[in-house]
């Protein structure tokens, strides 16, 4: 019993190191409190508070030398208003855009570069891996049938970020920018969102992951900061009707 045993382990041993490419799903779910939807100008409908607390899913592609972790394409959700529009006043409802996540990691060259998008033009942000500083103990626990390892670090707002690491998959990534921990990240917990694993698949030949577009171009962390201001400060335009109007960004925070 233990010859075939053994035997058995040796077999999925050599299955998992022949896989070239792996392929991760995620779902990530925020926590919101009613503090955070009471700063909704006009306040929040439950189909808006709906519409936040929906999972967003992504896919992890690693195949050893790159690997990709994206969001999943997603519709611009409308909610209708309850306002009635008139001839020259038109209320086309609330526009609840995903934002979209692009992270490509070089393990050739260690490096992480990011995609974000400002008033409609993308840019890059290239930053070698980091230390995360994380600390290790001795809990486990199982996942999707792999046995999981216990790691841990403290954010600068004192909130406990768990990860729970398998090395059972012999790659070491993880979903956003985890690229430190000895091991695949199936799972994440904080008192802000969970990120959880919902579909492993193996393949025995090497995906190729979506490259960078040659045509974007790369800026700095400070850059793309004082971009992401600027988009943010109030802008005058003029409607279909001739009626002159002001942009007013509103910015909320999840701070529980």
């Amino acid at each position: 019993m233990r010859k075939y045993l053994l035997i058995l382990l040796v077999l999925i041993c050599c299955r998992i190191s022949a896989q070239k490419s792996v392929k991760i799903t995620y779902e990530q779910k925020f926590f919101y409190s009613d503090a955070f939807f009471n700063q909704v100008p006009g306040g929040a409908s439950e189909e808006f508070k709906a519409a936040f607390r929906k999972p967003k899913v992504f896919e992890l592609t690693n195949n050893s030398e790159y690997s990709l972790f994206k969001s999943t394409a997603e519709k611009d959700i409308v909610i209708p208003s309850s306002e009635v529009s008139t001839a020259t006043d038109i209320n086309r409802g609330t526009f609840v855009k995903p934002y979209n996540v692009w992270i490509l990691k070089d393990f050739t060259k260690m490096s992480t570069i990011k995609s974000t998008t400002v008033e409609g033009q993308e840019y890059y942000v290239e930053q070698p891996f980091t230390n995360n500083d994380l600390k290790y103990d001795k809990r486990t626990k199982v996942i999707d049938g792999y046995t999981c390892l216990s790691a841990f670090k403290i954010s600068a707002k004192n909130d406990t970020i768990q990860y729970w690491y398998t090395q059972d998959i012999p790659i070491i990534d993880g979903p956003f920018t985890m690229s430190a921990i000895p091991g695949l990240v199936l799972s994440t917990e904080s008192k802000k969102n969970v990120v959880y694993v919902t579909k492993i698949e193996f393949f025995d030949k090497k995906l190729v992951v979506d490259g960078i577009n040659k045509k974007t171009p790369f800026v700095t962390e400070l850059e793309l900061k004082n971009k992401i201001e600027e988009s943010r400060k109030p802008k005058s335009y003029t409607d279909e009707f001739g009626g002159k109007h002001e942009t007013n960004t509103v910015t909320i925070k999840n701070e529980n």
